[in-house]
């Protein structure tokens, strides 16, 4: 069992830092998003919104925050999908032990906490870049979104 868990350890890091150095490689060679109103990872399929009234300036911007955001959360994304096999490992175990499903719980969930923490510090790092035009509209999507929107779409009223 130990050893099927090292390989899904490995697995799951090295997954985790390929797709940082692709991200890393991506925006080296200008391809991680297009630059431009309404592009790059707050673009906004279909016009309008706080995303379609970014500067060059801006999205580059962002888009390097984005590039930061990706290198500290991906290997706690890895670090949160091995915990979860090992909390499945652990519960279809011959003598599944409640003491060690329950620790295995608040290891994923303290790694959840601070990847929300990372996230918020992203979001007010972004926030932080707009204009108060685009903060307006960027709040009600957060809201929006925090509320059950989905992809940015939340309930309008």
């Amino acid at each position: 069992m130990k050893t099927l868990i090292a390989a899904v350890l490995s697995t799951a890091l090295i997954g985790s830092g390929m797709g940082v150095a692709g991200s890393a490689l991506a925006e080296e060679h200008g391809m991680g998003g297009m630059h431009g109103k309404g592009h790059g990872m707050y673009s906004h399929h279909g016009g309008g919104g706080w995303k379609a009234t970014l500067t060059d300036e801006q999205s580059k911007q962002i888009d390097k925050l984005r590039l930061e955001y990706k290198q500290k959360t991906y290997p706690i994304k890895a670090k949160i999908q091995a915990a979860k096999i090992e909390l499945a490992m652990l519960m279809t175990a011959e003598a599944p032990k409640q003491k060690d499903i329950d620790k295995k719980i608040d290891e994923i969930l303290k790694l959840k906490g601070e990847k929300m923490r990372i996230k918020a510090a992203h979001k007010i790092s972004v926030r932080k870049l707009l204009t108060e035009e685009q903060r307006v509209q960027f709040d009600l999507h957060v809201l929006n979104k925090a509320y059950g929107g989905k992809k940015g779409h939340g309930h309008h009223q």
